[in-house]
């Protein structure tokens, strides 16, 4: 087969699902200047400069989800801690247990009470692998019952004054707690308190926010409610789930980037939903699902939607009837073969960040092997060319099953479509 081009157009479709993901990141610094890890921060659209937080479950939620499984933790913090704040209904519930990276350092607030039930949480939480800071913490305070769990108390330098945090520093070394002043605005500000035995420092004198700005697609808020329910059905087989997540674009993207980043640390690439949620556990998808539905994604996908999804099922189809490829790969390949029309970036920059393996990158940038001539035939096949098979080949095998495999691929598109109130 020749290779076809394709080429999917962005029309205003599209452009309704598109929508930016956006995040904040201020370098924290020890006393020779050298960074040590990044406070991420929550930012509602590219002008701002500072958060406007609405919703601090949700603020936490978008972070988190942006910086874990969208841009990725490696290309943020390139392997340094990752600094993010967390509202208390967030740290008493198990949601971020879930997702477990062990650079990330929690920050606890100032508005969640310092007492033996926070102390419990924040056990939890060391337990699960996470690091653990008070943030804006009264100096006054460092003998409370949930001080001793955290790894770091954060000064407001502007709030709590140069003076009440060098009195502070011997009660935070007696507690075993590594200290940062933030909001350190002048040199001589830092100067002294560096003197005073200060570890680290965060502030304007450094370097103000930087923001962080991606494309994203948005997730469908019907499919991860839908998801949602189904994750507290303890009877719910794996495979009922796997194929749920498969018929959303975006869950499927951030599940896959979230399996395979730095910040998890597995030694091989997983190339299918199917794998990463074996690998990851039903806890991990449902706090991703979790996150997912928290960051306030609306709107349902238009008819590129389908289009894409009736491509990834007729791909797995051909691929089981046909043997000639993995069915669940062949799914994921027809899946993010239209990856730049959601995302609106070329697709070798989007396949370059998602590291999958050579023969799925190789079949979606070059239409290259057995999968890359698999979605070759069905693009083919979608644009009503049928192509000439000569003796016993892949294609005359493909020929015969090809249009059983496309009406069913269509039947449980429009199926899912019903289940899900869709259009």
């Amino acid at each position: 087969m020749t290779t076809a081009e394709h080429h999917p157009s962005n029309d205003e479709a599209v452009q309704r699902i598109v929508q930016s993901v956006r995040l904040a990141r201020q370098p924290i610094v020890d006393a020779d200047l050298n960074t040590i890890g990044y406070e991420l921060l929550y930012r509602a659209a590219d002008a701002d400069q500072v958060a406007r937080i609405g919703n601090s479950n949700q603020a936490t939620a978008s972070t988190v989800l942006n910086a874990l499984s969208e841009i990725g933790l490696d290309s943020l913090v390139g392997g340094k801690q990752a600094f993010i704040n967390v509202p208390s209904k967030m740290l008493f519930s198990d949601v971020l247990e879930g997702i477990v990276a062990p650079s990330v350092v929690l920050e606890v607030l100032e508005t969640i009470d310092c007492d033996e039930r926070t102390a419990e949480a924040i056990k939890r939480l060391k337990k699960a692998g996470y690091r653990v800071a008070l943030d804006d913490f009264s100096p006054e305070s460092i003998a409370k019952p949930c001080v001793g769990e955290c790894h770091y108390v954060k000064f407001d330098v502007l709030e709590v004054g140069v003076d009440r945090i060098i009195a502070a520093l011997p009660g935070a070394r007696e507690a075993g707690l590594k200290v940062i002043a933030e909001k350190v605005e002048e040199w001589d500000v830092y100067d002294r308190l560096r003197e005073a035995g200060v570890d680290y420092f965060q502030g304007h004198f450094v370097s103000r926010p930087e923001m962080v700005v991606r494309p994203t697609v948005r997730a469908s808020k019907a499919n991860l409610m839908g998801l949602l329910i189904l994750l507290q059905d303890d009877e719910a087989s794996l495979g009922e789930i796997v194929e749920r997540i498969n018929t959303d674009l975006a869950l499927s993207y951030r599940l896959l980037r979230l399996v395979n980043s730095a910040a998890i640390g597995l030694r091989r690439q997983v190339d299918s939903v199917e794998e990463a949620v074996r690998l990851l556990g039903l806890k991990a998808v449902r706090s991703l699902v979790y996150l997912s539905a928290l960051t306030g994604v609306d709107g349902k996908p238009p008819a590129l939607i389908h289009n894409t999804m009736i491509r990834a099922r007729f791909a797995e189809l051909l691929a089981a009837q046909s043997r000639l490829a993995n069915p669940p790969t062949a799914f994921l390949v027809g899946l993010f073969s239209n990856l730049d029309a959601f995302y609106n970036q070329p697709l070798a920059q989007l396949i370059e960040e998602l590291p999958l393996t050579d023969d799925i990158a190789k079949a979606l940038l070059e239409g290259q092997g057995s999968l890359g001539e698999l979605l070759e035939y069905v693009r083919f096949y979608e644009k009503g060319q049928w192509l000439e098979a000569d003796g016993e080949t892949a294609v005359s095998s493909l020929n015969e099953v090809a249009p059983n495999c496309y009406l069913d691929a269509v039947r449980w598109d429009e199926a899912l479509r019903e289940s899900l109130g869709g259009p």
